[in-house]
């Protein structure tokens, strides 16, 4: 079943983990080894139930940021990571829910940066 969520980064450059964007701190916060996103909308699901585990990944880079994000794993010290720019979108696919939505991390820039993620869990 896929599910489709519309995240508004915080206007920072910091690191966000992407589960944590998409279910809020009080599911996977700091306390849990992800980010607290208190200033995150329109993601959170109202069930509050979501697998960190998927076959598919899909993040879409919305046509209006000003600029860009980067896709990395947890390892963002030592990887360069995909940078997405306006309309850019980044995919990963599995035969299995092999793909940890927990081991994603996300940049975005000093304005608010959008994005639209696509889920599959099987």
């Amino acid at each position: 079943m896929f599910r489709t969520f519309k995240v508004t980064m915080p206007a920072d450059t910091s690191n966000h983990n992407l589960f944590s964007l998409i279910v809020g701190t009080a599911i996977y916060g700091l306390a849990n080894g992800g980010t607290n996103e208190t200033g995150v909308t329109g993601a959170v699901p109202t069930d509050g139930i979501l697998s960190d585990r998927g076959t598919y990944l899909e993040i879409n880079a919305d046509g209006g940021n000003a600029s860009t994000i980067t896709v990395n794993d947890r390892n963002v010290a030592n990887t360069s990571g995909k940078v997405l720019s306006a309309g850019d979108t980044f995919q990963v696919a599995s035969g299995r829910n092999s793909i940890c939505f927990k081991d994603y991390i996300l940049t975005g820039g000093a304005a608010s940066q959008v994005f639209e993620v696509r889920l599959e869990n099987i």
